[in-house]
């Protein structure tokens, strides 16, 4: 599709306005360019810069500008063709910016597609705006007219198709950065009369394309939010009022759909739910410059989006990184949200630093459809905070962890998600979405695989995971399972994991945990089982009556009782890992691939190991800064209660799998 201008302005907008109802005459007397001057005029004694710009200039995100580029520094660049796109940097030079290639070494996809938002159209909008040098609108110009030229808005793809039209890259395109730029650069004689009519005939192309063509999940709430944009800043377009309220009856419908009743997105990644919310409230934020009215059902559902950092919150005030999510800063989200839930005192609580406003009324807490629970003592910077997961699989951006355990404890993380990693095909891509970089079990060296099976269905947003928790004054406990196949022929052991946080403090040992893994096969063959936990950048000492500290090769042994891991996090704080199976130590291993952290930061992994049909293996987990009184961890395999006992050096603690006695 190339919507010429003619048609444009003769069936895109709304020829009744007084303005625009001499357009027909003029063109069909071949006065084409009276058309447009008609049709240019009306829209620079309609844009309202003076309410767009009450907007606060958001900065964008350093991927497309380095982090110490100032705007003249890209300014300077783009003059002649160089771009970063992902944070690779590409110089087109005389031939122009090829809006459809792909320069990069790895023919990184992301390169191309993110270019086509055009982060630089706003930028380059910002900085004519405190300048007023007319060089800056004649580039503006210049790009946005080699974009046209070079793109054609498709007649049917799907929203996922195309290297420039992808609805993602439209609703981001489409939420700020082409509205800045027109409302910065309208009244320079550099903007024709025909440009500015060309612009909008494609702002038409780019509106059609979310109306009918919109995807799901995130996607589909930036599709919505860029399409509410253009219908309401510019409602002299025919279809405006259609667009502006498909957008917001579909965001709010979202709002069920996407979102559990615990709060959580149903990608349950923290950094894609933060789309919901930051891109709801850039909606909120235009209605109110733009004096209109915000529908309430939007803003309950803001709000029910933001409640679950709180809830998430680690004593650093930060969120788990869970699937393709963000390390995201809760006290920066809360000050977001408190622009429009002011009188919100948990939010003016972390939004502070602790230092105004209420904690939150509870400590502990479960998501029961997410299926997550987070165990906390206490919202003070020095407790401790544990997060178990038996989760569902989740609608997109998913990671192979179900029954991961996270630890943050001494204000230390110290057992947390590997991390994200570019959406490449690199084996480090590979291995941040792999079992083998969370803390969870392996199966014969091979990972859980939900991804070759899974299909989201719109209804299980109101089912309850199988995660289970009991909270006591003594032991909290909570337990999931796996029983979705391992490897690519999805062999079917069953994983059940019990997670147990001892609060008794028994022996006046410190809090510890105690996890026990119990893996079933249904063929009754051997099978090789491996505990792995996950460790940070951190040197570490081991012991065990016989161990096996490898890189890069695959260790096969018996289980042996005693072995002993201990990670220091410095300033005498460390994390002991003991079990009554024998241990494995691989860092920064190439084959297999294990034993990182992102971006590509050795880090000791360490894998607890046991054998047999079925097989159980126990790991007590003790955080401290002041040294680990556990000396070793035996398991009672003739007992059926699963008798545990854990030797320190002030005596013997047994734990039944209930209660725990010393």
């Amino acid at each position: 599709m190339r919507l010429s201008v003619s048609d444009y302005l003769l069936n895109k907008i709304d020829l009744s306005l007084d303005g625009l109802s001499q357009i027909p005459s003029l063109i069909n007397a071949g006065d084409i360019a009276g058309a447009e001057r008609c049709y240019a005029d009306f829209v620079r004694s309609h844009l309202m810069p003076e309410r767009y710009f009450r907007l606060p200039y958001y900065a964008q995100e350093n991927v497309w500008k380095s982090a110490d580029e100032t705007e003249e520094d890209v300014y300077k660049r783009l003059l002649h063709n160089e771009v970063m796109s992902c944070s690779y940097m590409h110089d087109f030079g005389d031939k122009g910016i090829g809006w459809e290639e792909n320069p990069t070494p790895n023919h990184y996809n992301e390169w191309t597609w993110q270019l086509n938002r055009h982060h630089e159209f706003r930028l380059l909008g910002h900085l004519y705006r405190e300048t007023g040098d007319e060089e800056i609108a004649r580039l503006f110009v210049r790009m946005f007219t080699s974009w046209r030229d070079a793109t054609v808005c498709p007649d049917d793809a799907p929203g996922y198709a195309t290297l420039s039209w992808r609805t993602i890259e439209i609703g981001i395109r489409q939420t700020k950065n082409w509205h800045y730029a027109i409302h910065a650069f309208y009244r320079s004689p550099e903007l024709s009369d025909h440009f500015i009519c060309d612009f909008f005939a494609s702002m038409w192309e780019n509106g059609w394309r979310l109306y009918n063509h919109p995807t799901s999940n995130n996607w589909l709430i930036m599709e919505m939010t860029g399409l509410f944009h253009i219908g309401l800043l510019y409602p002299w377009v025919k279809d405006a009022g259609k667009w502006k309220d498909f957008a917001i009856t579909s965001l709010i419908r979202e709002m069920d759909r996407q979102v559990y009743p615990d709060c959580f997105q149903v990608e349950l990644s923290t950094g894609y739910h933060m789309v919901v919310a930051e891109n709801c409230q850039t909606i909120t934020d235009t209605c109110r410059v733009m004096d209109e009215p915000v529908p309430e059902p939007l803003l309950r559902g803001i709000e029910h989006v933001y409640d679950l950092y709180p809830k998430l919150a680690d004593p650093s005030m930060h969120t788990p990184s869970l699937n393709d999510g963000g390390h995201m800063d809760v006290s920066d989200v809360c000050r977001k949200a408190l622009q429009l839930f002011p009188d919100r005192q948990d939010y003016i609580y972390f939004a502070s630093g602790r230092k105004e406003g209420t904690p939150p009324d509870f400590t502990d807490i479960v998501l029961p459809y997410s299926g997550m629970v987070v165990f906390r003592d206490s919202w003070e910077e020095d407790s401790q905070w544990a997060f178990f997961e038996s989760a569902p699989f989740g609608a997109g951006h998913q990671h192979e962890d179900k029954l991961s355990f996270l630890l943050y404890a001494y204000c230390r993380d110290m057992l947390k998600d590997t991390g994200n990693f570019a959406y490449d095909s690199s084996k480090m891509r590979r291995y941040v979405l792999s079992t083998e970089s969370h803390n969870t079990v392996l199966v014969d060296g091979m990972a859980q695989n939900r991804r070759k099976n899974y299909r989201w269905k719109d209804d299980d947003i109101s089912r309850l995971s199988d995660l289970w928790v009991k909270l006591g004054p003594d032991i909290d406990r909570a337990g999931g399972v796996y029983d979705e196949g391992y490897g690519p022929d999805l062999l079917g052991v069953v994983h059940r994991r019990t997670v147990n946080k001892i609060k008794s403090r028994p022996l006046g040992l410190g809090i510890f945990y105690i996890i026990t893994d119990v893996m079933t096969s249904p063929d009754g063959q051997e099978h090789r089982y491996d505990a792995h936990w996950q460790l940070e950048d951190v040197t570490y000492s081991a012991s065990a009556a016989r161990r096996s500290e490898i890189s890069g090769a695959d260790y096969l042994a018996k289980p042996v009782s005693g072995s002993r891991i201990t990670a220091d996090y410095g300033g005498g704080v460390t994390l002991t890992l003991l079990s009554g199976a024998n241990y494995t130590v691989r860092c920064g291993s190439f084959d297999p691939f294990v034993g990182w952290r992102t971006p590509n930061i050795p880090a000791p992994a360490v894998d607890f190991t046991a054998f047999g049909a079925s097989a159980r293996i126990v790991t007590v987990l003790y955080p401290s800064d002041s040294g680990c009184p556990i000396g070793s961890v035996e398991y009672d395999e003739s007992s059926e209660d699963g008798i545990v006992t854990i030797k320190t050096e002030y005596g013997d603690i047994v734990f039944d799998g209930e209660k725990v006695t010393a």
